[in-house]
């Protein structure tokens, strides 16, 4: 297969070398082979990234705010329904759509 574009990532020798270990273990030949497998299969909507924290949040909604919260977040679905809401045109600046509603 003909490569036609060549991707760089720099990372440190500490990391490649963690990856060429791993690549090995589980019998890929290289790091490039893993990534093109990855990139190709992110490409093709094969892989969806999701990103969380290990760590338990610093902060807890009272029940007080967590009524509130759903209150509000009730509100606008009503809204929504009620067909209240207005709609963003992504085509044009925000600044000009709000101009538009003055």
């Amino acid at each position: 297969m003909a490569y036609q574009f060549k991707l760089q990532v720099p990372i440190s020798e500490d990391l490649n070398q963690q990856l060429k270990t791993k690549a090995k273990e589980i019998g890929f030949s290289s790091v490039n082979e893993i990534a093109r497998l990855l990139l190709t299969n992110f490409a093709n909507g094969n892989i969806f990234l999701s990103f969380m924290s290990n760590s338990t949040p610093s902060y807890a909604l009272s029940p007080e705010e967590q009524k509130d919260l759903e209150s509000i977040v009730a509100e606008g679905i009503k809204e929504y329904k009620e067909g209240k809401t207005k709609k963003l045109d992504f085509s044009k600046p925000l600044t000009e759509q709000l101009i538009e509603e003055g």
